[in-house]
């Protein structure tokens, strides 16, 4: 068939574009002026509104619901593949159960530069290359040897890929157990084949690095695309294409490549599969880890989740058959072995008479002492950055509070000298006050103790070691943070200070001591699953020490005022699954998470009265749906409306309510309900922000 005689059929598309309203929009597709036909994926510009956007075709169809002399015309049409159908059945699916535009999913998710039409033409063109330089110790992956469990695992998982269905495995292994060499040995089965491809996912941007060297070292004949945010708009633009024209083989990212279009996928990897980045915390929020289960399921693959500690919903899955557990208990080296973990008594301390300085104990300083004689490094692990989390007026009490949210401003000493007072929220920055605003005192003290105040403790009371911090503040720029990790594992430094960013997935070879500093703020938070993430990031800061093979016993300090609680107890005896039956005993009483599933409705507005009108006008049309035609089910709880924990940011207050359901069907029923009863109210209510979330990781 001819382009003119297709084009008299009035061939209509329905395309989706970045806008929060839940529908798709026809346009006429003139297949003469554009010169081919219209295909479901194709990114594409048309007029909307005033301007001209891009949008992604959804639909092709010979039929409109409008009168079709009315309808604009597609305009434009990007050179480069469709979406993968994976892809867009997956939008389809993420919209309705995060409640939200298939645009707003699928379209925020494409790199900028390919949301920008006037920079096609650009994109055309191949980027200048410089040449991949090889590593001097880059090593195949046959000539590391594997030991049982890895090679038992490999087998496991490359038999489950040959039968190409879908099942999703847990790897559960301690620290230093190997976990990436097997599932990369694994991988290099699944491309056997040029055309195939493979997603690996981490969670946080400064482990992209070290894992997309080792990639390269095991695959050195494969082209690799990263995707994060980290990235130049062109580099991530250019990475976005590899994986949609099926040119890169293996794709590492981030929580955004699992919106990759990927045509060819054959398994999907998601390391540190416990880790909150994987839920998206802005825009559509949603959790990565569950999208790449569900893609892996449309697509009759494997997906892979990897971790030592397990989020609680995995570990049950897999204790109740959903998912199949792979187990490693040994680690990966013969050499090395466990630490020895001390939980120490901070009360004890006191009582014993030794002393508190900075937050750090005398018995930690001695032990840090005692590592540096053997040659060893040590790594202190504080969860806050800044110098410290609140600046205090002794005289009347004043704090340093933000005067847009609920929170302290935090005091921050600058690389150049002087400090100044930040919000870790809004990122409102103040100088410091000359006295105090509210009484005149000039005596202002700063109480508690970040990274920089432990950092400048430590380099007094060690003046002749290599003291470094890695935080937020100190990896701003562009390769700071793989240039100071790379100081660390080059043994340039004697010392490291830092926040969570040490703690994941580095192969340090030369730590001997672990200190945890101010671990039990998490304790006491509101919030139910704080003592399990509480749990994971002191298994994890536990596991970086005890790599290097060397004769001496390397040891973990946790420092703590209640050395009973639950997550210091199990992390002793590193017992992962005894924690987890706890923790999933309790849930199990409560009604929580995975024996229940949550949604929570945020509204927002510059009075906290009209965000929690908003929300309670909405529960009362609910509560009252008889009267109003809708159809609650009964088996879905809501709770009151209340303000949230932290209550304004960025000078909106904040309120919210939670909803409960035994199914994932009720709740998604009772979401598309409250989804039209708000947008409803929200018309009644101007300036009234509001949005779903889906499976919280916060309440």
């Amino acid at each position: 068939m001819s382009i003119d005689h297709k084009n008299n059929q009035k061939t209509i598309v329905q395309v989706a574009i970045d806008v929060p309203i839940n529908k798709l929009f026809d346009y006429f597709w003139d297949a003469s002026e554009l010169g081919q036909f219209p295909e479901r994926g194709r990114l594409v510009v048309v007029p909307f509104g005033k301007k001209d956007v891009v949008g992604i075709v959804i639909n092709v169809s010979e039929q409109s619901a409008y009168e079709l002399d009315k309808l604009k015309k597609v305009i434009g049409i990007a050179p480069n593949n469709s979406l993968s159908e994976d892809l867009i059945s997956m939008g389809e699916f993420a919209s309705t159960y995060y409640q939200r535009s298939i645009g707003e999913v699928l379209v925020s998710s494409i790199p900028v530069a390919w949301r920008k039409s006037d920079k096609w033409a650009t994109l055309e063109k191949p980027k200048r290359q410089s040449k991949q330089k090889a590593h001097e110790d880059a090593t195949e992956l046959r000539a590391i040897e594997l030991n049982n469990e890895q090679k038992e695992i490999v087998e496991t998982l490359s038999a489950a890929s040959s039968e190409k269905k879908f099942q999703t495995y847990l790897l559960q292994g301690i620290t230093g157990s190997g976990k990436t060499l097997t599932y990369l040995n694994w991988l290099a089965r699944v491309l056997v084949d040029p055309t195939d491809q493979v997603l690996i996912m981490v969670p946080e941007i400064n482990l992209t690095p070290q894992l997309e060297q080792s990639v390269r070292e095991a695959f050195p004949e494969k082209t690799l695309a990263v995707l994060h945010s980290g990235l130049t708009e062109r580099t991530r633009a250019d990475a976005w294409m590899a994986a949609n024209t099926g040119k890169a083989q293996i794709i590492l990212g981030t929580r955004m490549s699992i919106m990759a279009s990927i045509p060819n996928l054959k398994a999907i990897v998601v390391d540190e599969e416990h880790d909150l980045s994987y839920k998206q915390q802005e825009g559509v929020r949603y959790s990565a880890r569950d999208l790449a289960i569900w893609r892996a399921k449309k697509n009759e693959i494997i997906v892979l989740l990897v971790s030592a500690t397990p989020s609680l919903e995995s570990w049950h899955a897999a204790v109740e058959g959903k998912y199949k557990r792979l187990t490693l208990s040994e680690r990966g080296s013969k050499e090395a072995s466990q630490p020895i973990i001390e939980i120490l008594d901070l009360k004890e301390e006191r009582r014993a008479g030794k002393k508190i300085n900075n937050g750090i104990s005398d018995s930690l300083i001695e032990a840090i002492h005692a590592t540096l004689k053997k040659g060893l490094q040590t790594l202190i692990f504080i969860n806050r950055r800044g110098y410290s989390p609140v600046l205090s007026c002794e005289a009347c009490g004043w704090l340093s509070d933000c005067a847009k949210c609920s929170a302290h401003m935090v005091l921050h000493k600058l690389p150049r000298g002087g400090s100044n007072l930040c919000c870790h929220h809004c990122g409102l920055i103040k100088y410091i006050p000359r006295s105090c605003p509210d009484c005149g005192n000039s005596d202002l003290l700063p109480i508690g103790q970040g990274t920089q105040k432990i950092e400048q403790y430590l380099a007094e009371v060690f003046s002749t070691a290599k003291i470094l911090r890695i935080d937020a503040d100190s990896t701003r720029t562009k390769g700071s943070a793989e240039e100071l990790f790379g100081a660390v594992h080059d043994g340039q430094v004697d010392i490291v200070v830092g926040t969570q960013m040490i703690t994941k997935g580095h192969d340090y070879q030369s730590v001997g001591l672990v200190g945890v500093i101010d671990a039990d703020a998490s304790l006491f938070s509101q919030d139910y699953r704080a003592s399990e993430r509480l749990f994971a990031q002191l298994m994890q800061v536990a596991g970086r020490a005890g790599r290097s093979g060397r004769s001496v016993q390397s040891k973990v300090i946790i420092q703590t005022r209640y050395p009973t609680a639950a997550p210091y107890k199990y992390l002793k005896n590193n017992d992962v699954d005894g924690f987890l039956v706890e923790t999933c005993e309790e849930r199990k009483v409560v009604g929580l998470p995975p024996f229940s599933y949550q949604a929570l409705i945020h509204a927002e507005h510059r009075t906290l009265g009209e965000a929690i009108g908003m929300l309670k006008d909405a529960a009362a049309v609910v509560k009252n749906q008889g009267k109003h035609g809708y159809s609650w089910p009964e088996s879905v709880s809501m709770s009151d409306v209340v303000p949230k924990a932290m209550v304004r940011i960025a000078g909106k207050e904040r309120a919210q309510v939670l909803i409960e359901s035994p199914t994932r069907q009720d709740l998604q029923a009772a979401l598309e309900i409250m989804q039209l009863v708000l947008i409803d109210q929200n018309t009644k209510r101007k300036g009234v922000g509001w949005y779903i979330e889906r499976d919280p990781i916060q309440i």
